[in-house]
């Protein structure tokens, strides 16, 4: 899946609601999915609001092709992610290499 980067808007900063447009899922989706990739966000807190930014949001859609268009569960996106060593400081396109890896199984 190649992520359009001209769908998402070009500033600073994000809030949950836009984010959840964005990428297509419910805020509740969105808050877990925070949670149990925690190394992927630099989530910032202001006045009990969350605040996201344009990388988070492409790790979120990174997230939502290996949960609902690859199949994995959660245990098996968290390895595949880990495996690649992707955190907060990097983010670089892994789905052309999961799906060779894929081919190959």
């Amino acid at each position: 899946m190649e992520i359009d980067l001209n769908k998402i808007p070009n500033k600073k900063y994000f809030s949950t609601s836009e984010v959840s447009k964005i990428v297509g899922i419910k805020g509740h989706t969105l808050r877990y999915w925070e949670k149990e990739f925690e190394n992927l966000f630099e989530v910032k807190k202001t006045s009990n609001k969350r605040i996201f930014k344009k990388k988070d949001i492409i790790n979120l859609l990174k997230i939502k092709n290996l949960l609902k268009t690859e199949g994995m569960t959660i245990k098996g996106a968290k390895i595949k992610i880990k495996n690649f060593k992707i955190d907060n400081k990097t983010s670089i396109d892994i789905l052309p290499i999961l799906k060779k890896i894929l081919k190959e199984l």
